[in-house]
């Protein structure tokens, strides 16, 4: 009966570190549009939460089993010790990014929630430690912000010469088309095959139909906004920026979709396997109804609490432009959803990265690219390190010392 009050209670606090996690990650996909002067800050984390909703819902099951069951095999372990330590890994995580958020520092969830797994499995089984999982995925949080930094730096000298060029119409929106339906192409096809299990020939086909709905319905929508009254040279800036703002929006959209599906686990992932063992419910039932959770208080996180941390990342890092924003948004975007799809079609599972290194990692190479070292406010980001630093020692010593508080306090 207490093993299934601290279950409960624990529900509600994947509740609440989906709230903190819209609250500290709504800067993520949201502080490049709005940093840029492209949207304002209220319109941009409402469309945060709608697509940061649908990411989650329809790809966030793919990470969540990583949180889970990747790091630490739970299903070795006594049903008391499983749901206990799944409560000490969500609630030392979720104290410290209620902390970070409250001063308005952007911190990695990721490295909380997964610092919280490993804290109680040192604890409860050290030995059910998967290092090799570990390891990859701590390659892949030091590699996605350099990684970032350099895909940023490239796009955002290929976009400025692309757009100091006179350009015809048709060609800007020909490449709208084309990015509108790669995006589209790439997110279907991952939705066929993995959510729905649809055959590889029909996922094709339906991916094929789906992102040339997307590319013609986003294309149409950008050329309504691509007329601009003025004429002659002054015409062909005001036509480049509006197209730059609108398809910085379409990289916010795409950005907070996949920031959805990678960082859905964070949230309630630690929490696949209890439900399951108390519930009997299938797997993939218990990822989705986990993910519903989950969008519901990323949603209200980030309407709520957003803009702390939206003003750090946005006007304290780097000074940001439509130009420098596109480029920003779109590595960060990039990087998140490579590191999100391609894994789980190559080694069968998605590797968790931190959204939060991805996107700095973007302002900072955008920043370097226009205005060089000297561009980038060295005291802001010395203090985001320092709190990457410390986000996973922090995680992993509150977690253990909790778990083995409830241990004491509470008989499994």
């Amino acid at each position: 009966m207490i093993i299934l009050l601290v279950y409960a209670i624990g529900i509600l606090l994947c509740l609440l570190m989906a709230l903190n996690l819209g609250a500290n990650d709504a800067a993520n996909p949201t502080d490049c549009a709005v940093g840029s002067g492209v949207i304002s800050m209220r319109k941009a984390v409402i469309l945060f939460a709608i697509f940061a909703a649908l990411g989650g819902i329809l790809l966030g099951p793919f990470v969540m089993k990583t949180i889970d069951r990747g790091i630490i095999p739970k299903e070795g372990l006594p049903e008391g010790v499983m749901i206990l330590g799944s409560f000490a890994a969500i609630l030392a995580a979720g104290i410290f990014v209620a902390l970070c958020t409250w001063k308005g520092l952007p911190t990695s969830t990721t490295h909380a929630i997964i610092g919280g797994v490993l804290g109680f499995g040192l604890i409860a089984s050290p030995q059910l430690v998967n290092w090799d999982r570990v390891f990859i995925i701590f390659g892949s949080l030091l590699i996605s912000p350099l990684l970032a930094i350099l895909v940023a730096f490239g796009l955002f000298h290929a976009f400025r010469a692309y757009f100091r060029k006179p350009r015809k119409k048709q060609i800007d929106m020909t490449l709208s088309y084309l990015l509108l339906f790669g995006l589209g192409f790439a997110i279907t096809l991952t939705i066929c095959q993995k959510v729905f299990e649809f055959p590889l020939f029909e996922s094709f086909g339906v991916s094929l139909l789906g992102a040339t709905i997307l590319g013609t319905m986003g294309t149409i929508w950008i050329h309504e906004k691509y007329q601009t009254p003025q004429t002659g040279e002054r015409a062909d800036r005001a036509r480049a920026v509006k197209l730059m703002s609108n398809l910085l929006i379409v990289a916010l959209c795409f950005s907070a979709f996949a920031f959805g599906a990678n960082d859905m686990a964070n949230a309630t992932g630690a929490f696949v396997t209890p439900t399951m063992a108390i519930s009997g419910a299938p797997t993939m039932e218990v990822m989705i109804l986990l993910a519903l959770l989950g969008s519901f208080g990323m949603a209200v996180g980030g309407l709520t609490w957003g803009y702390r941390v939206i003003r750090t990342s946005s006007f304290r890092v780097t000074r940001l432009d439509p130009l420098t924003g596109l480029a920003g948004e779109y590595s960060n975007a990039f990087v998140i959803l490579l590191f999100t799809v391609v894994p789980y079609y190559l080694i069968g599972f998605g590797i968790p990265i931190s959204t939060t290194h991805s996107s700095i990692g973007a302002i900072i190479g955008v920043g370097i690219a226009s205005m060089g070292f000297g561009g980038v406010n060295k005291r802001t980001v010395g203090k985001i390190l320092l709190t990457w630093g410390v986000t996973i020692p922090a995680a992993v010593i509150l977690s253990a010392v909790l778990f083995g508080l409830f241990n004491i306090l509470i008989p499994t």
